[in-house]
């Protein structure tokens, strides 16, 4: 049985949207529907938050689990017409990595000390402004753009992306990122706390102050 599609055909949408309504109006409608919206997400985190402490009850730390994201995916996208579909499915996307970030704040706030174990043998100054990271990633679409999403979606900004290796046998590629921000600051090791659980092979190279480096530079030369 074809799966039930949520929106009718281009044609008979168009001719229900074409009823004359007011801008204004239509602006009222979505602030009510944004509303719900708002209520539907805060129920869902509280979910999330269950997910989470359920998981911790076990032991188990791993949120992010790409088949069976991949599977609901492809099982909501089934359910809209293709004229929204790619819209659709990026919303739910972002709607999975605000839970899974969610998850990941809260497993960190109870764990004993998450980050002691990615930081045990690396140098940190008191003065820093930039964290340099080497992760691998799955070779599909929207590995990288997701944790660039990630890395935004904690107020921080990437200074430098490069691309160390691509591997056809794992099928896999290995980045190193250059993140503006203090990794002292808690917000900054809850990322580091999820990047490490959301990738391979993940290490963070080195932590330090941009402005330092420039006049260490300046004087050797």
């Amino acid at each position: 049985m074809p799966p039930l599609l949520l929106h009718k055909a281009p044609g008979t949408a168009g001719r229900k949207r074409g009823t004359g309504m007011a801008l204004e109006d239509v602006r009222k409608q979505i602030d009510g529907i944004d509303t719900r919206i708002r209520e539907l997400l805060m129920e869902r985190l509280d979910c999330s938050a269950q997910v989470a402490e359920a998981k911790l009850a076990v032991g188990e730390t791993t949120v992010y689990r790409a088949d069976r994201e991949t599977e609901i995916l492809d099982r909501l996208g089934a359910q809209v017409t293709e004229d929204r579909r790619a819209g659709y499915l990026a919303v739910v996307r972002k709607v999975m990595e605000t839970s899974r970030m969610y998850q990941y704040g809260i497993m960190y706030d109870r764990l004993e000390d998450p980050f002691g174990p990615l930081s045990r043998e690396l140098d940190m100054p008191e003065r820093t402004d930039r964290v340099r990271v080497c992760l691998t990633r799955e070779n599909r679409p929207n590995a990288m753009s997701s944790i660039l999403s990630m890395i935004g979606d904690y107020g921080f900004n990437m200074e430098q992306m490069e691309l160390i290796r691509e591997d056809a046998e794992r099928q896999t590629v290995t980045f190193e990122l250059v993140i503006i921000g203090d990794l002292h600051e808690t917000r900054m090791k809850k990322l580091m706390f999820q990047l490490s659980k959301e990738s391979m092979d993940f290490r963070i190279l080195a932590c330090y102050s941009a402005d330092l480096m420039k006049r260490h530079s300046r004087t050797e030369s």
